[in-house]
């Protein structure tokens, strides 16, 4: 928490991400009968207690000379128009700026608490609530082509409905569409591969009702790949680099084309197995939203695994840590990993907290406080997770 000293300077810390310290630091501002210290501290500024000046806790450009009918997040935006938290606390961009004459400080205040996640719109989601039930999304497939590549069953658990037309389905909880399936398509890797940031995919408490007694599939498939027998059994007289049985034990079961296995619960398809690969890391690598995945080996295994392995990063090159830069001074890449380590708001703390699901380690856990989008890449953030140095 800041502090005054004894000549009313505000002492600099590593708090001013916090949208409370930002505006208990605004006491002793002179202009606080045009400019609340809530509406300030929204825009990210903090009072420095020197004149009128106040200073964005992510960009650390300053703002001073104060007139009456200034607009804070103009004056921040014109100061540093490429600052990451208007980008991401406000949808702000380079030459989007706040003209409307009109302010209504109540509706500002709404949509920052909406956006830094404060409080949640609980209407969002599912957006079609009532196809939570996997049953009723399967009974919309009676007339699903019967030339289509892709199974009701598969589509309904994938959280898709049909909506009568060609083979266009749509998900429950986004809401998004999907349209022109080929052979080799599967509904729960279709999903996440066009629609990676929808809650159903990603293993949220979206009211999902799942089926109670898996149907028999429409093209013959027993629904005996429920259990590990039947998923053991269908590896029977074939050839795969990894042992049958911890692939049937992670949930997998053989498609017996080459060594392409599918999950029995969400559909998620894998292929091109090496032998040193764990079938249960490289399920939660692909498909962390898997119900079956996420009851077997938990959601602090989950996201270790999504740790390791963030989106994007499909490099094998660099097994083990070694690099080709493993030669450097040891000084030099001692430097460098200290530098790495450091919150990218304050740079002061070391960075703690991961944010789910783009996987960028960023930020100390003060600074991830006001956050609702990833400050690299401005994804959503679904979840933030507290990580150990050993």
């Amino acid at each position: 928490m800041a502090q005054s000293s004894q000549d009313g300077e505000i002492v600099a810390d590593d708090g001013w991400s916090s949208m409370n310290n930002r505006v208990n630091s605004f006491q002793r501002f002179p202009h606080s009968d045009e400019f609340s210290a809530e509406r300030l501290a929204r825009a990210g500024f903090y009072f420095t207690g020197q004149a009128d000046r106040v200073c964005c806790f992510s960009c650390h450009a300053t703002v001073e000379d104060w007139n009456q009918g200034d607009t804070p997040l103009n004056r921040h935006q014109q100061a540093s128009p490429n600052c990451t938290f208007l980008s991401c606390a406000h949808g702000l961009r380079v030459s989007n700026f706040i003209q409307s004459p009109d302010y209504d400080e109540e509706a500002e205040a709404r949509e920052f608490q909406l956006r830094t996640g404060e409080v949640l719109d609980q209407t969002i989601y599912p957006s079609k609530p009532y196809m939570k039930s996997e049953e009723a999304r399967l009974n919309t497939f009676g007339n699903w082509p019967a030339s289509a590549p892709v199974q009701p069953e598969d589509l309904a658990a994938a959280g898709m409905y049909y909506l009568g037309t060609e083979d266009i389905v749509e998900c429950f909880c986004c809401g998004q569409k999907l349209a022109g399936w080929e052979p080799g398509d599967d509904a729960w890797g279709e999903h996440a591969k066009h629609y990676p940031n929808c809650f159903f995919i990603l293993g949220h408490d979206v009211g999902n009702v799942p089926l109670q007694t898996p149907r028999p599939r429409l093209n013959g498939q027993r629904a005996s790949m429920e259990t590990f027998e039947g998923r053991l059994e269908s590896f029977r007289d074939r050839q795969h680099p990894i042992d049958p049985e911890r692939l049937a034990r992670a949930g997998f079961y053989s498609t017996g084309e080459q060594d392409q296995v599918l999950c029995f619960r969400c559909g998620g398809g894998l292929k091109t197995w090496r032998p040193e690969e764990d079938p249960w890391e490289e399920h939660a690598r692909h498909y962390p939203g898997c119900s079956f995945l996420q009851a077997e080996k938990g959601e602090e295994y989950v996201n270790s695994v999504q740790l390791r392995y963030p989106k994007g990063d499909h490099s094998r090159s660099s097994q083990n840590g070694f690099t080709s830069d493993e030669h450097k001074d040891p000084m030099t890449k001692l430097e460098k990993l200290q530098r790495e380590k450091l919150c990218k708001v304050c740079m002061d703390s070391d960075i703690d907290i991961v944010f789910i699901p783009c996987g960028h380690l960023v930020t100390c856990q003060k600074c991830s406080e006001s956050l609702n989008k990833c400050p690299i890449c401005c994804a959503a953030i679904t979840q933030k997770i507290k990580t150990y140095n050993a």
